[in-house]
C-alpha cells in the first residue's frame, strides 16, 4: 500500500495515478474537477480549460466520490482531508480554497507543519489544534 488521501466523510480513496481528484464549484456556481499535485507544498494543478476560474476566487470543494463538502470547521477559507502514509498512519492536511492562494497545513500528533508562500496570511497555525 502507497500513500492516499481519503474523503474525512466517506473514506474512499481521492488520489489516482498521481494526483488528488475534487470536484469543485465557482462562485458562478459552475462545476467541473480539479486534479491535485500529491506531495505537500507542490501547488500543481490541473483543470479543463472550459472550467474558468480566477486567481482569489474561494471555491466549494467537494469529495468526488461521495460528494460531501470538504470544508474545515477550523478556517471559512480552508478545506481538509486526510493523508494516509505507507504505514497507514493518518494525519489531517488543512488548505485553501482560494484558488491561487498557495496555503497547506499537515497536522500529525499535534504538530503543525505549514507550507506555501501564503501561510503567513494566517499567521497563527495552533487555532486548529
Amino acid at each position: 500500500m502507497g500513500t492516499n488521501y481519503l474523503c474525512p466523510h466517506c473514506r474512499g480513496i481521492l488520489n489516482v495515478k498521481g494526483h488528488i481528484i475534487l470536484s469543485a464549484k465557482n462562485s458562478k456556481d459552475e462545476s467541473g474537477l480539479l486534479l491535485l499535485h500529491p506531495e505537500i507544498g507542490n501547488y500543481t494543478s490541473y483543470k479543463n480549460t472550459e472550467f474558468k476560474l480566477t486567481i482569489g476566487e474561494k471555491l466549494s470543494l467537494y469529495c468526488s466520490i461521495c460528494h460531501s463538502t470538504l470544508d474545515s470547521n477550523k478556517h471559512e477559507n480552508f478545506a481538509q482531508i486526510q493523508y494516509q502514509n505507507i504505514k497507514e498512519k493518518e494525519s489531517t492536511v488543512i488548505f485553501s480554497k482560494i484558488y491561487g492562494e498557495k496555503v497547506t497545513h499537515l497536522l500529525e500528533d499535534k504538530k503543525v507543519f505549514s507550507y506555501g508562500e501564503h501561510c503567513k496570511k494566517y499567521a497563527d497555525p495552533e487555532w486548529f489544534l
